[in-house]
């Protein structure tokens, strides 16, 4: 006989929910920026902005990052959110790079 699936989440796995997941970061040790995607054990793993391979690191090479707000970030966004409502994959992708590229360029 088996058993029905259950959920896999934080309240049924007895993980106590990350304060940093879903935060932007500096990653100190590798000088990068990522967005928290997930903690392993005593390590985060980050994804770059602009979408890419995951890395690890630790707690104390991360500093959460405010972002800037400006009329282009808001414009890019907002547009981001249209296209993936949308389903068009190919421009939410060139949008998230088009707005990785202007926090790199414009708010060091």
């Amino acid at each position: 006989m088996t058993t029905p699936a259950t959920r896999n989440d934080d309240t049924t796995a007895g993980h106590q929910p990350d304060s940093l997941i879903g935060q932007v970061v500096h990653d100190h040790g590798r000088g990068r920026l990522g967005k928290v995607m997930d903690k392993v054990g005593p390590r985060y793993q980050l994804r770059p902005l602009d979408g890419g391979r995951e890395w690890e690191t630790d707690r104390d090479n991360i500093e959460v990052v405010v972002l800037p707000r400006c009329a282009v970030i808001d414009r890019l966004k907002a547009e981001r959110g249209k296209a993936h409502k949308e389903g068009r994959s190919a421009e939410v992708h060139m949008l998230t790079t088009a707005l990785s590229r202007h926090l790199r360029e414009m708010h060091p």
